[in-house]
């Protein structure tokens, strides 16, 4: 492919990235986004939609995430696996009300692939489907029970996240230090003001950790008192998905 093509090819994935958050956006408001002319930005619109990577909406004339996103989906959901752990998922969330939630690492982010249905400490919110490594206890698991080299965590984007999130790539190794002598991450309000996130590693012999398990929940539910608790449980499900894996290879 040409050079030109490659471009071409790369801005429209960092075109279709606007829309991962779930919200409608307008030909402007992606254009200011990227940096781009309205008039590239709406061919690159228009081919998206072609492809079901996006729709557009006839009333409003803005445009969504397409239905062709949700077979590639499916073919993910099918490949890891993630149907195995949806029941171990269901009932952590019923015995803890918090979100629980499995990962894995996708280049700079940790990538939710399921998500127990939504609990009263979530309401309607939306969370990110893609969370930043550094800023995210699903994202500290997957480097801290991998050998991940300094280079590594230098290259991440520090931007994202709260006041209360690492910002140093020496602040952030020193957290991964932290988090395998405790056996779990946390995240105190560093990604989402008002909430809190626990994660552990779903471990099978001798092989690197490719998921993590997550619980998020307001502060007022994931107080420090209930943490040991909270942790048991979680590493006692991870264990339990780490076997449900195993007995289907």
């Amino acid at each position: 492919m040409e050079a030109s093509g490659v471009q071409t090819v790369a801005r429209a994935l960092s075109v279709l990235d606007c829309f991962r958050d779930g919200a409608e956006r307008g030909v402007s408001e992606v254009a200011r986004q990227q940096g781009l002319a309205v008039s590239t930005t709406h061919r690159l619109l228009t081919a998206l939609v072609q492809a079901g990577f996006l729709d557009k909406s006839e009333d409003s004339g803005r445009y969504r995430m397409g239905g062709a996103l949700a077979g590639y989906g499916q073919i993910a959901y099918r490949q890891h696996r993630i149907y195995l752990a949806e029941p171990a998922l269901e009932q952590l969330a019923a015995t803890t009300g918090a979100s629980v939630s499995i990962a894995l690492r996708h280049s700079i982010h940790a990538v939710l692939l399921a998500t127990s249905r939504w609990r009263d400490t979530d309401g309607h919110r939306l969370q990110g489907v893609r969370l930043p490594l550094h800023a995210s206890a699903l994202g500290k698991t997957l480097l801290a029970w991998n050998d991940t080299g300094d280079a590594e965590l230098a290259a991440l984007p520090y931007d994202e996240g709260t006041a209360r999130s690492v910002s140093t790539p020496a602040e952030l190794r020193r957290e991964l230090v932290r988090t395998r002598e405790r056996g779990y991450a946390y995240n105190d309000e560093e990604l989402d003001p008002g909430f809190r996130t626990l994660a552990v590693p779903i471990l099978t012999p001798g092989a690197p950790c490719r998921f993590a398990l997550g619980l998020r929940g307001t502060t007022t539910l994931m107080i420090p008192e209930r943490l040991p608790f909270l942790v048991d449980l979680a590493k006692i499900t991870a264990a339990d998905i780490a076997a449900r894996f195993a007995a289907a290879d």
